[in-house]
């Protein structure tokens, strides 16, 4: 079941796609908006915050929320309630392998601490396009162990993602997903690739996959358009 705020973004979208709004308009006060549409002020601002972050409407202290488009733009939204929502991103998006090559733990940050059984890694560089778009919202780099590297060979046969392969090829299947999330400014050869003015808001996620025995699967360093792409995190407790 959606959330109530998501009802009421759907809501005021769908008056401004019937034209019963339109672009330019200037959205009513806060408090006489909420009473209208018959939901309290903090759920009318979590809706209007996301049409805000999907292009659709503008915020400003003191001159109100004006509507600025009736296309929401399109991002991808990764939910963490669990692996298979977690991996949803190489399933439903395009990936499309730029280069591959060998290097050493000690050339790559990312791989500081870390193990393969000769001390190289194969190292992926490709992009990740949405459905019906031309640029890529994200630039990606993956290290897969030694363990592993068999697949390079086999990257050309179009898979969506180095993991999928390698549980395709060895038989084996992501048990595990540690990753950390940051914000920042995106560099330039990234910024390029994605069609962005150099230093623009990124979001750059390192994570680390395992199969079932502990071993580790690889190790992926991403830098995504922060206006294309969130992450959703949903946690009960029972």
């Amino acid at each position: 079941m959606s959330t109530l705020y998501a009802r009421v973004c759907d809501q005021i979208l769908g008056e401004i796609q019937s034209g019963a709004l339109k672009v330019g308009d200037r959205l009513p006060p806060e408090g006489d908006y909420a009473a209208e549409l018959g939901v309290s002020r903090s759920t009318l601002r979590l809706a209007f915050a996301e049409l805000e972050a999907s292009g659709v409407l503008r915020r400003k202290k003191r001159a109100g929320t004006e509507i600025i488009s009736d296309t929401p733009k399109q991002r991808f939204n990764m939910a963490t309630t669990g692996i298979e929502e977690l991996l949803s991103l190489g399933r439903e998006t395009k990936f499309v392998i730029h280069d591959t090559r060998t290097v050493r733990t000690e050339d790559v940050a990312a791989l500081s601490g870390l193990v393969s059984e000769t001390g190289h890694w194969l190292e992926v560089t490709g992009a990740r396009t949405m459905a019906g778009e031309v640029n890529p919202f994200s630039v990606n780099r993956v290290y897969v162990p030694a363990r592993f590297a068999a697949i390079e060979p086999l990257l050309n046969t179009g898979e969506a993602s180095v993991y999928r392969m390698i549980e395709q090829t060895f038989s084996v299947s992501v048990s595990r997903v540690s990753q950390s999330v940051r914000a920042i400014a995106c560099p330039d050869a990234p910024a390029r690739i994605m069609g962005l003015p150099p230093a623009s808001p990124a979001l750059e996620i390192e994570a680390q996959l395992f199969v079932e025995d502990g071993s580790l699967m690889e190790v992926s360093v991403a830098i995504f358009d922060a206006e294309r792409f969130q992450v959703r995190t949903d946690v009960k407790i029972e």
